[in-house]
């Protein structure tokens, strides 16, 4: 009997063991957006990345739980992809079909890997792997700067846009700055490491001159503050130096000779002015977006459709691939049906991230990514659907273990 016991218990650890490994490599791949089989990838496009060989590993996991499992996922989430790919495939008769679907269908997979694994294993253990692999990545990243400082003077002497850097994420450093202070909020729960955290995620995103990213960093350190996961001691101290930095800046620091020399604190200076060149490009997109939206008679243009509906309409070839605005995208793409049902999700998740009263560490990084969502992101993050999977698992879990123990 002893032995048939020590048996299960040792089979049990080897489970847990490999799906505990399995989101480290997973989640470690994603934060590696731009990693391919043959090296790193310079150009994006139509490139297959490391993550997505990977993810394909996966697929004997899911036979390990019975299949009823997999009609289990929440019935909004499971809606908001059924919706999109049918209003997609239906324009698509119309309109140019647009490989993006496909990666809309990959943030599907990656939810359920997220939603399966926290099934599986402990929420303690789900944060403790997400940590050391975002930790692993943070030090990537910090170690990169050190082979660009070349680059980053150049850019400091005169500095226009973003630093010419290579990036962990697709997308550039604007992108590379906001995963940063997205992934910042995993560490709510480690006091010191989180502030350490914190403060190079403001550097990098003030070296990248990433407005985003600094915006981002002070959202999760704000959710933080009123997170039940920091205590009153805690927040004095943090309104202790707030009121010592905004002092020290009122009466001894000179904000304008300050922004002049700090180019990432005079782009905040110039934010929709003549001379914001990102806030530019957007409203130049902008501009034509009622009209294309009432081209389509608000029914959409399809996955990955949305800059053809602009330059269609407008006669403009735009360098973006994306609207920078994740619901002006959706309603552009799916038409009034396929936003309903992302905002159904959004107001699903939101609920469950208040009620966990943002204990949760993928609660804030969700919640900021909806908000953060205004001015960039397409939709197909696959990094995001996997914090949701798992968020909502560890939620249901909660919901049932507090139900059994009544």
């Amino acid at each position: 009997m002893q032995h048939i016991a020590l048996i299960l218990l040792t089979k049990m650890r080897l489970t847990v063991n490999s799906f505990g490994l399995y989101l480290f490599l997973f989640f470690l791949f994603l934060n590696l957006q731009n990693l391919g089989l043959t090296g790193w990838i310079l150009v994006e496009g139509t490139a297959i990345k490391l993550y997505h060989y990977f993810a394909l590993l996966f697929i004997p996991f899911l036979f390990y739980k019975p299949k009823s499992e997999l009609l289990k996922i929440p019935s909004y989430v499971f809606e908001y992809f059924a919706g999109i790919t049918l209003i997609s495939l239906l324009l698509f008769l119309v309109y140019p079909f647009n490989r993006l679907l496909v990666n809309h269908l990959f943030a599907l997979y990656a939810f359920v890997i997220g939603y399966y694994i926290a099934g599986t294993i402990t929420q303690e253990q789900v944060f403790k792997v997400l940590q050391q692999a975002a930790l692993l990545v943070f030090i990537i990243i910090v170690g990169k700067l050190f082979f660009h400082i070349p680059e980053i003077k150049r850019f400091m002497k005169a500095p226009d846009g973003h630093p010419d850097i290579y990036t962990l994420y697709g997308g550039g450093t604007n992108l590379e700055a906001t995963w940063m202070g997205l992934n910042t909020a995993l560490f709510i729960n480690r006091k010191r490491l989180f502030y350490l955290v914190l403060i190079v995620t403001l550097a990098v995103s003030m070296i990248y001159a990433s407005r985003v990213g600094v915006v981002i960093a002070i959202l999760v350190a704000g959710f933080k503050f009123i997170s039940a996961t920091t205590s009153k001691q805690e927040r004095r101290a943090i309104v202790m130096l707030g009121l010592m930095a905004v002092l020290a800046f009122i009466f001894f620091i000179d904000l304008d000779n300050l922004a002049e020399k700090v180019y990432a604190l005079q782009r905040f200076t110039e934010f929709g002015s003549s001379t914001d060149k990102g806030m530019g490009g957007r409203f130049a997109m902008w501009q034509y977006y009622g009209s294309a939206l009432w081209d389509s008679k608000f029914m959409g243009y399809g996955a990955g459709n949305g800059i053809y509906a602009l330059e269609s309409i407008s006669g403009i070839d735009y360098e973006e691939d994306n609207l920078h605005n994740l619901y002006m995208q959706l309603l552009i793409e799916f038409g009034i049906i396929g936003l309903l049902l992302y905002l159904i999700v959004v107001y699903n998740i939101s609920i469950k991230a208040l009620k966990s009263r943002l204990s949760n560490p993928l609660a804030i990084i969700i919640l900021v990514y909806f908000i953060a969502s205004l001015i960039q992101f397409r939709g197909t993050d696959a990094l995001i659907w996997l914090y949701i999977g798992l968020f909502l698992k560890i939620e249901t879990n909660k919901i049932k273990l507090a139900a059994n123990e009544q």
